[in-house]
C-alpha cells in the first residue's frame, strides 16, 4: 500500500469514526470525499486525474472514479507531505512560479507515488495550468489528454458546442476503458444535484443570519463538493449541513462565539496548517460567513431534457468564466447579502485569476462598503509562506475595520 493509499485510508477510518460518536456537517462532508479519494485505488473502477471544472456527473455515469488535480494537491499539502513533491518537480526543472497545486502532483507522478491513471481529462476554464499540467502527466505515463474547450460566451451556440465537447468525452472515455455511458444513471445524477442543491441552498441562505450558525472552517475547501456531484452521498452531506444550521438558528447558537466582524474569503483556502483562521476568531472575533466558490450559482437543472445540455448549462454560467463582470456582481452581492465588513483575498501565487484581477475585487467591494485585504501567498508551498508577516497584515486590516 502506498503511503497516499494509507492516507486516504485512515482518513476515512479515522473520520468514520468521529461520525460514529457524533455526527456534523463537516465531519460527514470530509469523510465522503476521503472515500473519493481513496476511489482511486480501487482496482475496480477507472481512474481519471482532471481539472475542477470536468463534469463527474459523467465519469461516475461511466464507471470511473474522477479526482481533480487540485484536490490531490490540497490533500497533500494538508497532510504536510507537498513539500518533497514540490522539490521533486522543481529538480526536473519546473519553475517555482507556477501554480504549486499543480507542481505537486507532478512531483507525485515522477515519484510514482499515485497509481496511474487511465484516463486524463482537462477544461480549459478555469486556468489553463491545470491543462498544462495534464500534458505534461501525459508525456509521463504516454496518455492522450482530453481537453473540454469551454465557450468564454453563453450562447445557444456555445451550448451546443459544450454539448458536443461532452459527446466526444464520452467517445473518449469509451475507447480507452470500454465503459459506456448509463444514461439512466446520468438523469438520476441530475435529480440527485438538484435536491443537493435545494439543501445547499437553504444552508447558505441560513448563513446570511447574524450571527452566522457555521464557523471558519465549516464552509473549508468546500469547492471539493463537486467530487460528489449527481451522488446519493451529496444530497446526505448537503441536507446535514442544513438541518445544522437550521437547529442552531432556532436555538440561537453561533457558528463563532461573540461574532463581531463578518468574512467574505475570495477564492483558495490556505491549504497546510496555519494560524491564521484561530487568529480572526480568537483575537478579532472575526468569521468567516462566506466564501466565493461557495456559492450556488446555477439554477435548478433540467430533469425531463438532455442531461448532457443540463450539465453544459451549469458548467458555461460559472461566474469565474467569461466576462470578469460576472464574477465582480456576485462577489458585490455576496459581501452586500451576507453583510460582510472586509473580504480576505490571498492572491495565490502562479494563480492568474486572483493575482491579475485583484485591483477590480477591490473596486467591486468598495462599491458596497467591504473592505479588501490582498494577501501575497502561496495557498500550497508552505516554504512561500512567512506566517509572522501575515498575521502582522491581518492584524493591521482587522484594526482598521
Amino acid at each position: 500500500m502506498s503511503m497516499l493509499e494509507t492516507y486516504f485510508a485512515q482518513l476515512e477510518e479515522g473520520l468514520k469514526k468521529k461520525l460514529e460518536r457524533k455526527t456534523t456537517a463537516r465531519r460527514k462532508f470530509i469523510y465522503e470525499i476521503s472515500r473519493i479519494g481513496g476511489k482511486m485505488f480501487d482496482d475496480n473502477l477507472s481512474s481519471a486525474w482532471t481539472t475542477v471544472f470536468v463534469p463527474f456527473e459523467i465519469l461516475n455515469a461511466m464507471g470511473v472514479a474522477g479526482n481533480f488535480i487540485e484536490f490531490v494537491g490540497a490533500m497533500m499539502a494538508g497532510a504536510g507531505i507537498g513539500r518533497q513533491y514540490l522539490e521533486k518537480a522543481e529538480a526536473a526543472g519546473y519553475s517555482t512560479d507556477s501554480c504549486a497545486y499543480h507542481r505537486t502532483i507532478v512531483g507525485a507522478a515522477l515519484e510514482g507515488i499515485m497509481p496511474e491513471p487511465d484516463l486524463l481529462i482537462g477544461a480549459s476554464c478555469p486556468c489553463d495550468g491545470g491543462i498544462k499540467v495534464l500534458k505534461r502527466i501525459g508525456e509521463i505515463y504516454k496518455k492522450d489528454v482530453f481537453v473540454i474547450n469551454t465557450p468564454y460566451e453563453y450562447t445557444p451556440e456555445s451550448l451546443d458546442y459544450l454539448v458536443n465537447q461532452f459527446k466526444a468525452m464520452i467517445d473518449f472515455i469509451k475507447e480507452r476503458t470500454g465503459r459506456d455511458i448509463d444514461f439512466d444513471l446520468l438523469r438520476q445524477s441530475i435529480r440527485n444535484n438538484n435536491k443537493a442543491r435545494e439543501y445547499l441552498v437553504e444552508a447558505l441562505e441560513l448563513c446570511k443570519n447574524v450571527p452566522s450558525p457555521a464557523s471558519s472552517n465549516d464552509w473549508k475547501n468546500f469547492i471539493m463538493f463537486v467530487l460528489l456531484a449527481g451522488s446519493e452521498p451529496a444530497i446526505e452531506v448537503a441536507r446535514i449541513y442544513r438541518d445544522e444550521f437550521k437547529e442552531k438558528v432556532g436555538k440561537g447558537l453561533a457558528g463563532l462565539a461573540d461574532e463581531k466582524y463578518r468574512l467574505l474569503w475570495i477564492q483558495n483556502r490556505i491549504q497546510f496548517k496555519n494560524n491564521l483562521i484561530n487568529i480572526l476568531e480568537s483575537k478579532f472575533g472575526a468569521n468567516v460567513v462566506i466564501d466565493e466558490l461557495n456559492y450556488i450559482y446555477w439554477e435548478p437543472m433540467d430533469e425531463e431534457g438532455d442531461p448532457l445540455r443540463a450539465l453544459a448549462i451549469r458548467q458555461i454560467t460559472h461566474p469565474i468564466i467569461g466576462n470578469i463582470d460576472r464574477r465582480l456582481d456576485v462577489l458585490a452581492m455576496l459581501g452586500r447579502e451576507y453583510k460582510c465588513h472586509g473580504a480576505i483575498n490571498p492572491a495565490h501565487w502562479g494563480c492568474r485569476q486572483s493575482g491579475g484581477a485583484r485591483y477590480m475585487f477591490k473596486e467591486a467591494l468598495r462599491e458596497v462598503d467591504v473592505p479588501v485585504i490582498h494577501l501575497d501567498v502561496d495557498c500550497v508551498d508552505e516554504r512561500n509562506f512567512s506566517e509572522g508577516q501575515i498575521i502582522t497584515r491581518l492584524e493591521a486590516f482587522m484594526e482598521m475595520l
